[in-house]
């Protein structure tokens, strides 16, 4: 799998500006492989188990996001009820020596005697780091709440009461049966990453206010589904519900032992105190993902 290029907070932002301007510059896609038809269980959460979450951009095929905006998770230990995980991505940072040309830069235009030449102005120069988080789950599989990849802290963090990466099973069964379910989205965790943390709280204290019936219940859309991705590098498709809330849509895979969130896509109702204090574009661009690739990494391999 890809190297991964961006962390959960950077990398759709990454691939946004990446991908923008593409209708000026059209070309016709590349004949596509047929997808194949594919076991849930094969996305069943193990160890050496590699997801690859990409921003999810409607009609813009995985394929065609650049590797920076990839993110990477590694199964560290699963047994049905804690998961362990560990993700990966790289941040853009600037060099010191940059910052220092840049203030000199400011000082030096603030100085200037009036008239004088405007002084060319100083491009920053980056440098990449990698970053990464090792995550665990306590309860995953009773968990109430669903935690998002965008949050992800770095360093070594427990979440008792969240699930990382799949749907509550008891949850999921309810969605299945009743077509709908209650899973809060967490919010208030210790290190969630920011401002995407402090955005969705505010989405979620305005959305209160237009939805009385609560802002934790997610209801089925039909009907039944296929979702496309790579499995082991090949494409695939494999069976999955779609489900709505106030804060978007999401595709989960239909299987009751591993109900795995397939994709988010952050779409709240527009309103003023949204718009002013948590932009839904903002919130597609940190919070939105899906899954594009799966692949299993044997133990020899890890080591």
């Amino acid at each position: 799998m890809g190297t991964v290029r961006n962390s959960p907070l950077v990398l759709f932002a990454l691939a946004a500006t990446a991908c923008g301007g593409r209708e000026e510059a059209a070309v016709s896609p590349s004949p596509q492989p047929a997808a194949a038809a594919a076991s849930p269980e094969f996305l069943r959460l193990r160890e050496g188990l590699v997801l690859s979450l990409v921003p999810n951009l409607p009609g813009v095929p995985s394929d065609d996001l650049p590797d920076a905006s990839r993110l990477d998770v590694e199964i560290l230990a699963a047994d049905g009820r804690q998961l362990r995980l560990r993700w990966t991505g790289t941040v853009r940072i600037e060099t010191p020596e940059s910052s220092k040309r840049r203030e000199e830069w400011v000082r030096a235009t603030s100085n200037a005697p009036a008239g004088a030449t405007p002084l060319p102005a100083v491009p920053p120069a980056y440098e990449k780091r990698e970053i990464s988080g090792t995550l665990l789950f306590p309860d995953e599989a009773a968990a109430p709440q669903f935690l998002l990849p965008g949050l992800w802290p770095e360093g070594n963090t427990t979440f008792p009461g969240a699930s990382g990466l799949a749907m509550p099973k008891r949850a999921f069964q309810r969605l299945k049966q009743r077509g709908e379910a209650k899973v809060p989205l967490f919010l208030t965790g210790k290190g969630l990453r920011e401002p995407a943390s402090l955005l969705l709280r505010r989405a979620s204290e305005s959305a209160r206010i237009v939805h009385v019936e609560g802002t934790e219940v997610w209801r089925r859309t039909p009907p039944p589904r296929r979702f496309p991705l790579r499995l082991d590098g090949r494409p695939v498709e494999v069976r999955s519900i779609g489900a709505k809330n106030w804060f978007g849509t999401f595709e989960v895979l239909d299987d009751a032992e591993n109900p795995l969130v397939l994709s988010v896509l952050p779409s709240p109702a527009p309103s003023p105190a949204l718009d002013l204090f948590a932009p839904s574009k903002v919130l597609k661009t940190l919070l939105g993902y899906r899954v594009s690739e799966a692949a299993w990494v044997s133990p020899e391999a890890r080591r």
